[in-house]
């Protein structure tokens, strides 16, 4: 215990730390909390600088990734949606979506300007629900694609992965289906295939179908509704400089547009650490009250094929590399995909287990879920820029110290709190 509380105290010191506040919380396949506990300060107010809460409110990010393929598994339970069906018979929008090859310089003859065209192919298969999930439809997001950026700028368009809306979403894939790996919308549409087969909000379906069954009243993709029943937020900080303690911090803005306009499955909801710590103690409980154990462990296994697996870990980032114990960008044999975060295939000495499921969120937020040890979790910041080194070996060392700290029964489950 006092090895975990050192490592989050020597994080957020205020004069050599690099954070300005984090939350940590590990939890046991009984649903049993072994250790929570907040450090640093939730403000960057000088006068009333109170730590942060275990329910402090923060912008998940990408962790709503995690609970939209909750969603979609509840759908395949219900025999209401296949894996294997093409998003495109549920939502309207991607009828007409084509695979965006490239910008062809056109013209340029005498007295001609030469201008841009953008060269497109008809997705020549489906584009499943799997490839949705294991972000392998060919959708990525355009903040991180030179290619999207060029076609949004012939087109005139305004829209962004940040907009709020999904319009920043609606933009040509960058490969056929099933051939690559790219990060992206993949689980923003699979939030959408939820609201046309249920014709209602995710937020109404999450709220109903995930949230009240684990006793969770903070989660939401639209905070401003409920401002007065949610708990204060950790104030979101930007990283602007490296390397000079609590300096290298400023208050900054959240990235994503307020009030959103829809519910983004795969980066819009806020919660707490509270909030998502049951979350995972339901899905380390082999999914109930959320799912089956059959849903579960189709949830958590590996999905991709060879192609795909291989494109992953260099748009992984070195910091996901890192957490996955990846060594290089060829190295294809460590990880691969599940339909809810990336899963290490091998064991991590000192660390997790193979079979271990994870992901993060774009404020440095980080959950992992090893069944095999029968523990998960989280570490909740609210940081950016994403894949922040500092955080990256802050969860390294917390989850160092958790594994040493773990008293085994014989049973094989953790048998003491830290």
């Amino acid at each position: 215990m006092n090895e975990v509380d050192r490592i989050l105290d020597g994080f957020t010191d205020p004069t050599t730390g690099s954070l300005h506040g984090a939350i940590f919380i590990v939890i046991d396949r009984s649903g049993n909390t072994i250790y929570e506990r907040t450090s640093g300060k939730a403000s960057f107010d000088k006068i009333n600088s109170d730590p942060p809460q275990l329910n402090s409110l923060c912008w998940v990010a990408s962790m709503s990734k995690l609970i939209t393929s909750i969603a979609v598994m509840q759908l395949v339970e219900r025999n209401l949606l296949s894996l294997e069906d093409d998003a495109r018979d549920y939502v309207p929008e991607l009828k007409e979506i084509q695979i965006l090859r490239g910008m062809q310089i056109t013209g340029g003859e005498t007295g001609a300007l030469s201008t841009y065209q953008p060269l497109l192919d008809p997705v020549q298969g489906r584009i499943t629900i799997r490839d949705l999930l294991c972000h392998t439809a060919g959708f990525v997001y355009d903040s991180s694609s030179p290619l999207l950026q060029e076609w949004s700028k012939f087109q005139g368009r305004t829209a962004h992965t940040f907009c709020g809306s999904m319009e920043g979403y609606t933009h040509p894939l960058i490969f056929e289906p099933a051939t690559s790996w790219a990060y992206g919308a993949g689980l923003d549409w699979a939030g959408r295939v939820v609201e046309c087969i249920t014709k209602s909000s995710l937020e109404s379906y999450m709220q109903e179908n995930i949230w009240s069954k684990i006793g969770t009243q903070s989660s939401t993709f639209h905070p401003e509704l409920h401002r007065g029943s949610l708990p204060e937020p950790l104030e979101m900080a930007h990283r602007v400089s490296v390397g000079q303690g609590s300096r290298s911090v400023k208050p900054g803005p959240i990235t994503l547009v307020q009030p959103a306009k829809d519910c983004l499955g795969g980066i819009g909801i806020f919660s707490t650490a509270e909030d998502f710590s049951k979350l995972l103690a339901a899905i380390l409980k082999d999914g109930g009250p959320l799912l089956s154990k059959h849903s579960t462990d189709i949830l958590f296994q590996p999905h991709l094929s060879d192609a795909s697996r291989c494109a992953m870990p260099n748009p992984l980032g070195s910091q996901m590399r890192r957490i996955l114990g990846i060594k290089n960008v060829n190295d294809i044999h460590q990880a691969d995909h599940t339909l809810g975060g990336t899963i290490n295939t091998k064991d991590i000495p000192g660390r997790r287990r193979a079979g271990t499921v994870n992901w993060s969120g774009l404020p440095n937020l980080h959950w992992w879920i090893d069944r095999e040890t029968g523990i998960a979790g989280a570490l909740f910041t609210q940081l950016l820029p994403p894949g922040d080194a500092a955080v990256t070996s802050l969860l390294i060392e917390l989850e160092e110290a958790t594994y040493r700290c773990l008293v085994k029964s014989p049973t094989g489950l953790p048998d003491a709190k830290l």
